[in-house]
């Protein structure tokens, strides 16, 4: 799986969750926040996809996924709190 196909994973799930995932640039890491009722995770889009990559995995680890099917690979990511740099299989 590809970073590009780990990312729209994410997007997937979090459309799933009713989660909107902005991306957005500034001088910031992202992560999870609730503004009101919605549910919102922001990323820095000006970062390589690796590092939005782990922004989504660590923002999700704080959520209960628990009733969605999530990809082994996916949910190794979030719930072993791996970094996509500690995967052998991304090619």
């Amino acid at each position: 799986m590809n970073y590009s196909s780990i990312f729209q994973e994410f997007e997937d799930i979090a459309s799933q969750m009713g989660i909107s995932i902005l991306q957005e640039k500034g001088n910031f890491k992202g992560g999870f926040c609730l503004l009101e009722t919605e549910k919102i995770i922001v990323i820095n889009k000006h970062k390589p996809i690796e590092q939005r990559i782990n922004a989504l995995s660590k923002a999700f680890s704080k959520l209960d996924t628990s009733k969605i099917y999530l990809k082994p690979l996916i949910r190794e990511l979030i719930e072993e709190g791996k970094s996509i740099f500690q995967l052998n299989t991304i090619k």
